[in-house]
């Protein structure tokens, strides 16, 4: 190797070898040219001193390729034949073309990837997400990119997590469960990467389970829920669910509160907080429970049929709603769910359905009610699009008329004939 370190004293050298290590990496070999004008009157001395080239001829060009450089280095007292071993020299290290690196860098994802596999088996699954590459993973790869190690650690308490979580049937609150996790209460928080990756598994986990489209881009009450889903909870408190008419047992023991209510003929609005202290829940009389979305219409319906086990779940099903209807099934218990007759209504009652299909029965979300609930209001084909993702045939029906009529059917319009269901069902 020649002593290059004068050449190293000059920053003008360095950026104009810089720009030739550049070239050659892109083209894979000595060739094309390298632009000076970014150079200085100073600069192009420096290079003109060590090329013989002057400076009005440098300057005039504005560039200067790689071949005529290559030629001038034999000329100089480093007398170099070859422009690639000059720069290998220089900056110490073997040069390898951009195509040549990527394949090497494709080469040790695969093997990362396939470590990661070996090493946690339980989310194997989810690496193999990862290593698809899509949109949604695009800033795993950037942790990556920057230090796999750190990936590695926090694929380890991934690990750990999902063991927890599929082996573990109670709830946790978020700060409890990262401390037993990761030794740091924090290390879940929303706003840091771990955190951000745990959410992302279940979000995958979501999606692989029901194959269909879900948003990654998660609200805050999204992103609670979609915890709540998996046991994990941030707010037991503002993820409520309103009833009358149900009872709730906790170790064999009628809960004193549910009792009360009952008696009384209060309705109780239950947050998920209360849901966690009971293990048996099912309606005062009978063996099924009217479930709708819409507050207005629940309460009208609690006001003429007040003897009625009747529950709200307030459009999207919070985990709160969850819990309760969960625990209903486990009691064998029917549920009749009525919605709205909108895209948004129908693919709530769809989940429901996929979740719980020997216990839940559609009541009036049929193409006759949607026929009779139909509103002047407009559906987007935006929106429209979304009854895609259905899956019960029955709402499939609906479905296809909604193409047609364009238009939203809500459960308001529906009010007398859910009253006369609910007399008929006694």
């Amino acid at each position: 190797m020649s002593d290059l370190s004068l050449l190293k004293r000059e920053p003008a050298f360095h950026k104009l070898f810089l720009l030739f290590k550049k070239r050659y990496e892109s083209l894979g070999r000595i060739g094309g040219s390298v632009s000076l004008k970014s150079f200085t009157d100073d600069d192009l001395k420096a290079i003109s001193g060590l090329t013989g080239f002057s400076v009005d001829e440098l300057r005039g060009k504005n560039s200067i390729t790689l071949l005529k450089f290559e030629k001038s280095l034999q000329r100089t007292r480093y007398q170099y034949d070859s422009l690639l071993s000059f720069l290998e020299d220089y900056f110490e290290e073997s040069l390898i073309v951009n195509k040549d690196r990527l394949i090497l860098e494709q080469q040790r994802e695969l093997q990362f990837l396939n470590e990661m596999k070996a090493r946690f088996p339980q989310i194997g699954w989810y690496i193999d997400w990862i290593s698809s590459k899509s949109a949604d993973t695009r800033w795993i790869w950037s942790v990556y990119k920057e230090n796999p190690s750190v990936l590695s650690s926090y694929l380890e308490y991934l690990e750990t997590a999902w063991g927890f979580l599929i082996e573990e049937k109670m709830f946790l609150r978020i700060p409890l469960f990262a401390q037993k996790v990761t030794g740091n209460p924090h290390a879940f928080d929303r706003n840091v990467v771990l955190g951000r990756m745990l959410l992302h598994l279940l979000t995958v986990d979501q999606k692989i389970k029901e194959d269909s489209e879900i948003n990654f881009s998660k609200t805050s009450e999204e992103e609670n829920d979609l915890l709540g889903f998996y046991g994990l909870i941030r707010d037991d408190l503002w993820s409520f669910v309103t009833c009358q008419n149900i009872l709730a047992e906790a170790d064999q023991v009628i809960h004193p509160v549910w009792k009360a209510a009952q008696e009384t003929g209060t309705v109780l609005n239950i947050p998920l907080k209360e849901l966690m202290k009971v293990d048996k829940i099912y309606p005062f009389e009978r063996n099924c429970v009217w479930v709708v979305e819409n507050s207005s219409v629940a309460s009208t319906l609690m006001d003429l049929v007040p003897d009625e086990p009747i529950l709200c779940t307030h459009g999207q099903l919070r985990i709160a709603g969850w819990r309760l209807i969960e625990l209903l099934v486990r009691s064998d218990v029917t549920i009749h769910y009525s919605g709205d007759l909108d895209p948004e209504g129908m693919l709530i009652a769809d989940r429901l359905l996929r979740r719980f299909p020997e216990s839940v029965l559609l009541w009036r979300m049929d193409e006759r009610s949607y026929l009779e609930a139909m509103s002047e209001e407009v559906i987007t084909e935006k929106r429209l699009s979304q009854l895609s993702k259905l899956r019960d045939h029955g709402l499939n029906k609906v479905a296809e008329l909604m193409h047609r009529e364009k238009r939203a059917g809500y459960q308001e319009a529906m009010v007398e004939m859910m009253v006369g269901d609910i007399n008929r069902g006694r």
